[in-house]
């Protein structure tokens, strides 16, 4: 952060100390975005892209996309009217934004490229002077006698040593940790999923703050879904709307996302034999510097995993590998039908060469939380044994069948490049090991 701040400082110093050399047409004053020194309170917000689907972004479409009616685009148009944009422009006519424009959304917007966190604020630079009329050649300046060579030379030396400091802070940036995360165990977070399965440290980071809640508030907690992870926040789905949110959690969304900054989180004490909220949670994937993890004891029914064969296996791997290594999940029992090529060596998973007999594996099992992986979708006489499995009073098991059966109660779709699209739950990332864009 604190990098940032000195960047931003540095690069408006020398706009504002640039000469006015002859003959140069100065574009229009440009805007940046800085995070302020003291954030302001979380809110929703969106960077507007070049394109969608191939065309061009507008508000109707933003807010048919993430509030689910393009009729509410007043309401982002209000949200944003008049705030200073990075290329100096600013909202004020519905129909005209650019890319790269930061708007802020209502607090029910949801789905893919919605951030939540201190929205940006716009630094504009000093303002140009004003170009000469198109066709004139640019008038010679008067000879004031004003030593412009030194003062040239001068700024050509201290834009040299800005870049040296420049370069010397983005390769700190690059090998540090932020102050907050590193006191949590968190790594600072690739543009895209990292190079491994999933990432460890984050994984410690999670549970602690799980922990930290059941130290906080007991056996009070609602029941959790889903978390979202990154370098300064850590976001709670529940399964129930609840509000209020103990502190340092603040309700959003109507009571469906509790949300906290990390650095608050690091500061608080924890019970290590606190209760574990959420025994099978597993990484869905990240996007846009965000991890996200989903409960698979929070499901209803038997969960569907479709789309590419590979992609889909390798993903049911992972959970596997995640399972039987996180801390949240210690005690949590794992069999794996039709997926023994696929699992690595040495992970702790019952591993059976058929669904039937993973089927048969699992209903031998000892009461507890446990996961069943299955390769493929069972036969049509084994689909009431899988759905007991799923639907046990004691939400004993959860299911995951790569394939469609008739008792799916979650479906997700994964393409071949790593999409996972989760359908009704509204998340879209990009999966474990897959090239998400930056």
């Amino acid at each position: 952060m604190r990098a940032r701040i000195v960047l931003m400082a540095l690069l408006a110093a020398l706009a504002g100390a640039a000469p006015y050399a002859p003959g140069r047409v100065d574009a229009a004053p440009v805007a940046a975005y800085a995070v302020l020194a003291e954030p302001t309170d979380p809110v929703k917000w969106y960077r507007v892209r070049p394109s969608f689907n191939g065309q061009d972004e507008f508000l109707y479409e933003i807010a048919e996309r993430f509030l689910g009616d393009g009729d509410r685009n007043t309401e982002i148009f209000k949200l944003n009217k008049g705030r200073l944009q990075p290329d100096g422009k600013r909202l004020t006519v519905p129909d005209e934004i650019e890319p790269g424009w930061i708007l802020q959304l209502p607090p029910d917007a949801q789905g893919p490229g919605v951030e939540f966190s201190p929205l940006p604020v716009a630094v504009p630079s000093a303002a140009a002077p004003s170009a000469t009329s198109a066709g004139s050649p640019p008038a010679a300046p008067a000879d004031d006698g004003f030593p412009w060579l030194p003062v040239a030379l001068i700024l050509g030396v201290l834009l040299v040593i800005t870049g040296a400091v420049l370069l010397v802070l983005l390769v700190r940036r690059r090998r540090g940790v932020p102050a907050a995360a590193a006191a949590l165990g968190i790594p600072r977070q690739r543009t895209g999923p990292p190079a491994h399965l999933f990432d460890t440290a984050a994984s410690w980071t999670v549970d602690r703050a799980l922990r930290v809640l059941t130290t906080a508030a007991g056996a009070g907690v609602p029941a959790i879904y889903g978390v979202s992870v990154d370098e300064a926040w850590l976001k709670l789905r529940l399964v129930v709307p609840h509000e209020p949110a103990p502190a340092p959690w603040l309700a959003q969304d109507g009571g469906r996302l509790w949300v906290a900054a990390l650095r608050d989180l690091q500061v608080l004490p924890v019970d290590p034999a606190a209760a574990v909220l959420c025994p099978r949670l597993v990484t869905l994937g990240s996007l846009y510097g965000t991890r996200e993890l989903l409960d698979l004891g929070q499901a209803p029914g038997v969960i569907a995993l479709q789309g590419d064969p590979a992609a889909t296996a390798a993903l049911a791997a992972a959970w596997a590998t995640e399972l039987t290594t996180s801390p949240w999940s210690i005690g949590v029992r794992v069999v794996a039908g039709g997926l023994a090529q696929h699992i690595a060596p040495g992970v702790q998973v019952a591993s059976a060469q058929t669904v039937e007999e993973a089927i048969a594996a699992a209903e031998a099992q000892p009461p507890g939380a446990g996961v069943l992986l299955l390769g493929s979708a069972p036969p049509a006489p084994d689909l009431p044994r899988i759905r007991e499995l799923a639907a046990r009073g004691d939400a004993a098991w959860a299911v995951v069948v790569l394939g469609a059966t008739s008792e799916d109660r979650w479906r997700f779709r994964l393409q071949a490049d790593g999409r996972l699209d989760t359908g009704s739950l509204g998340v879209m990332v990009y999966a474990p090991g897959a090239a998400a864009p930056a």
